[in-house]
């Protein structure tokens, strides 16, 4: 129990001097990685094994290419209000961001990415949502951890996320180390698929189309921030 705390604390030191990078969102992600290979290795590891598994199974290939139209979504958000896609389109630009939940670091990085450039992308006329497959409480655990000034949305049994073919199973030995950090799919999700999203962010246009988007098995790498703000810039001009 002493090891997996220190294990913890060594890791949420390592997330703060990622955060604190002055430097692009990919080297954060690197910096994160390169340490979490030395206090975690059987877990990186087992992530490399999963990534060649999710690559040679064709993951994330159903996702609308850009130019093509992404379905719409009624989800609920941390408020417990129910959203559509088309909701926040009529407003202008969104930029969807799927995530996995709190307890994941790489996704926290890349949120805190979104957060600073809230302001520009807001400036632009877009908008942006982080979809989690977390149950509402969740949820906000997420919002507010991250300190997010956007809403974070609950794809419940990850219903939307299996339309764009983004879901996998972690397997059992990523599972039981997981539980040894005390993350637990069954209780976060409400259901024991032990499932998780691939992370990935897609630009929709106010027409509905697909405007930039990234999608990698490898959930450690995203989106750079600046190829995000070209894309709702550009959809505004």
């Amino acid at each position: 129990m002493n090891e997996v705390k220190s294990v913890e604390d060594s890791l949420a030191q390592v997330f703060h001097q990622a955060d604190g990078l002055q430097a692009p969102l990919p080297e954060r992600l690197d910096l994160y990685l390169g340490e979490s290979r030395k206090l975690l290795p059987e877990l990186e590891a087992a992530y490399d094994d999963l990534v060649v598994r999710l690559s040679e199974n064709g993951a994330g290939t159903l996702v609308p290419a850009v130019g093509h139209k992404l379905p719409d979504f009624m989800l609920t958000d941390s408020e417990g209000q129910l959203v559509s896609l088309q909701s926040y389109l009529a407003r202008g630009t969104l930029v969807i961001s799927f995530n996995r939940g709190p307890w994941c670091d790489y996704c926290g990085l890349e949120l805190h990415a979104l957060a600073r450039a809230y302001p520009y992308i807001a400036a632009s006329g877009a908008d942006v949502v982080s979809i989690t497959p977390e149950l509402g409480h969740h949820a906000r655990d997420l919002q507010a951890k991250r300190g997010l000034p956007f809403a974070v949305l609950t794809d419940v049994d990850l219903m939307y996320a299996f339309s764009l073919g983004l879901v996998f199973w972690v397997g059992d030995k990523i599972k039981d180390m997981y539980r040894q950090f005390g993350i637990d799919l069954e209780q976060f999700q409400g259901n024991g698929g032990w499932l998780l999203p691939i992370p990935a962010t897609l630009i929709v246009g106010r027409d509905g189309h697909v405007k930039a988007r990234f999608v990698d098995p490898d959930f450690r790498r995203r989106m750079k921030t600046e190829d995000i703000l070209a894309a709702v810039t550009d959809d505004h001009r």
